[in-house]
């Protein structure tokens, strides 16, 4: 085996290593230009063409993957207060898409927003649209579902 292939064998395990480490996606595309080289050396003993495989491969996979890899690793979490969606809710201090009120929903007070054009005051029933953190995006009880939109 050529003491280049061992070379690019090395950056592979190395570059796989920091990856395992780090788990950033960054790392494991320089291991695949690794590897890449690594093969590159059953065709030429150049060094030159080895690194320019390995530049050329890692930056391809850099540039085409991390944004697909990106993707799939974010998934929302879904928490218990994604089941208040689509429920109704009373207004215990006035609410508008400006100012921020107070809504009662199953014997919890939440902080409430309401969507544009909507507005609300004490006494009146309105729909959970969506959620922000602990912000319950409300709309009107009636009012088609902000949800079923997006």
């Amino acid at each position: 085996m050529p003491m280049d292939a061992i070379w690019w064998l090395i950056a592979a395990i190395g570059f796989l290593m920091l990856e395992a480490a780090t788990f950033n996606l960054v790392s494991v595309w320089f291991a695949v230009g690794s590897a890449a080289a690594l093969l590159s050396c059953l065709a030429t003993d150049s060094l030159k063409i080895q690194a320019v495989v390995f530049i050329a491969v890692s930056a391809f996979c850099l540039v085409a993957f991390k944004p697909l890899a990106a993707k799939l690793r974010h998934t929302s979490t879904p928490t218990n207060g994604d089941r208040n969606i689509g429920r109704t809710a009373e207004v215990l201090t006035p609410v508008s898409p400006s100012a921020t009120g107070r809504v009662h929903l199953d014997g919890v007070d939440w902080n409430a927003r309401a969507v544009p054009g909507a507005e609300f005051q004490p006494g009146d029933t309105c729909r959970v649209a969506a959620m922000e953190s602990t912000l319950l995006i409300v709309e009107p009880a009636m009012a088609p579902s902000h949800a079923d939109a997006t």
